[in-house]
């Protein structure tokens, strides 16, 4: 029994069979095709109801479906549109030659070999693809580490991190049960079950978090320095959370122009847009789906942003500096 998808795909090479060949037999079809004269028919029922956006008169396909039951003899018109085998264009085998690359890097198992023989399939049958121009950057970090952590998820292994915490500034060694590792705007992360009582890993929200108890966590494996075996087995924590794309939930965008020893940040948060100012300073625009963000982000750079766009949203940041000021002075006097 064939798939839907096997019989999509076998659609799409019958009709311009078909049109090359009026008047072929089921018997005919069947034979070429491999399949059964029922299956024949199956197909011709489906084909019957497809066709050109409108679904209206002149927008289907026209199957003589009284010769094919009355002879066994197959008439089809009114799909020049499909005369020929569908071929994909230069540029869209190239677009998907780059994402089974993707994919090819970063995934596991099965999966991963399959999106690897896919691309080669397809870079052999696409010639005139410009593949060898396209050169593939994914901040997927360092290719042992990453091996290990595949291993680590394909057997179901516990396993500690060295992690460098771009937040904090720090390293943190959290002991976690890797699940899965993706590819978001541009960077690979892992998900895993964290088992540290204070991992300031990302949490499912996307933000920094300082978790205690443990938790699902994101972790950017360009950050993971490190990977140390426990030979301990992965609990079942259920399926990983679904990390939504950042731009998602995006309402506005925030420009910040950057110290040199800022410029981490642009490495650390997606942007949609890095500019060169010289010296080391960049000019940076952010997606923002929370101004309580920007608010986080100002605080913590402090005389490290040198210009914010739009102006208005500095306020938040300088609001909740006052307070902390104010609170500050209501507690030690003014000599704080």
């Amino acid at each position: 029994m064939s798939t839907s998808a096997e019989q999509v795909q076998r659609m799409l090479a019958e009709v311009p069979y078909l049109m090359s060949n009026p008047g072929a037999t089921v018997d005919e079809v069947a034979r070429t095709f491999g399949i059964t004269p029922a299956q024949v028919g199956k197909d011709l029922q489906a084909l019957w109801m497809c066709g050109l956006p409108g679904q209206g008169g002149g927008d289907l396909i026209e199957i003589d479906m009284d010769a094919v039951e009355d002879a066994g003899v197959i008439r089809l018109s009114n799909a020049d549109y499909l005369s020929r085998p569908m071929r994909f264009t230069p540029d869209e085998a190239t677009s998907l030659i780059v994402a089974l690359r993707a994919v090819a890097e970063v995934a596991t198992g099965a999966l991963a070999d399959a999106a690897v023989r896919a691309g080669r399939t397809l870079e052999n049958l696409v010639a005139e693809a410009p593949t060898d121009r396209v050169d593939l950057r994914l901040a997927t970090g360092d290719d042992t580490i990453r091996a290990r952590l595949r291993q680590a998820i394909e057997s179901g292994e516990r396993v500690r991190l060295v992690y460098d915490n771009a937040r904090r500034g720090r390293t943190t060694r959290p002991l976690v049960d890797p699940a899965v590792i993706e590819v978001r705007e541009g960077a690979a992360y892992l998900h895993a079950w964290s088992l540290a009582e204070d991992d300031p890993g990302r949490g499912p929200s996307g933000e920094d978090e300082d978790a205690t108890g443990g938790g699902w966590r994101t972790y950017r494996l360009d950050r993971i320095n490190g990977i140390e075996q426990t030979a301990e087995p992965a609990a079942d924590h259920g399926d990983a959370p679904v990390q939504r794309p950042w731009f998602d939930d995006a309402q506005q965008t925030v420009t910040l122009d950057l110290a040199a020893s800022a410029r981490w940040i642009v490495e650390y948060y997606p942007t949609t847009s890095v500019e060169e100012l010289g010296g080391g300073a960049v000019r940076a625009v952010f997606p923002v789906g929370d101004p309580g963000w920007v608010d986080g982000v100002l605080l913590r750079l402090g005389d490290q942003v040198l210009a914010v766009d739009p102006a208005e949203a500095a306020r938040g940041a300088r609001d909740r500096a006052v307070r902390a000021l104010e609170i500050n002075r209501d507690l030690f006097g003014d000599s704080a």
